[in-house]
């Protein structure tokens, strides 16, 4: 990955987790994205490991055409687990592949009481 594609992509990400989306009326509150070292090991259980966790991910992964689509897929799927929050968020921007586009993977957690 270029230094200005990680630039770009760091940047996304503190934008995207300064600024949450708001909810939309019926709608859960938006999944937050905890900054590496956030949290102690202690205060969450991992629920499942997105985009990565399976064979599947082999053949083939969701793409998106920016860093921002990326991580809002991701955080709905972590939503749709009953997910608090998602950890360890990767983004990675494949301009050369089969599939170009950004695609994040990471964990999506539930935080202990």
């Amino acid at each position: 990955m270029s230094r200005i594609a990680r630039t770009t992509c760091a940047a996304l990400l503190c934008l995207a987790s300064a600024f949450p989306a708001p909810a939309l009326a019926g709608e859960a509150a938006p999944i937050r994205v905890f900054d590496a070292g956030e949290l102690t090991l202690a205060r969450y259980t991992v629920l499942k490991r997105l985009w990565t966790g399976s064979w599947r991910s082999a053949f083939g992964v969701p793409v998106h055409n920016d860093a921002g689509m990326a991580i809002t897929a991701l955080t709905t799927e972590a939503a749709s687990l009953g997910a608090d929050g998602v950890v360890n968020l990767h983004c990675l921007n494949d301009s050369g592949g089969w599939s170009s586009g950004y695609f994040c993977y990471g964990l999506a957690i539930r935080l202990k009481p």
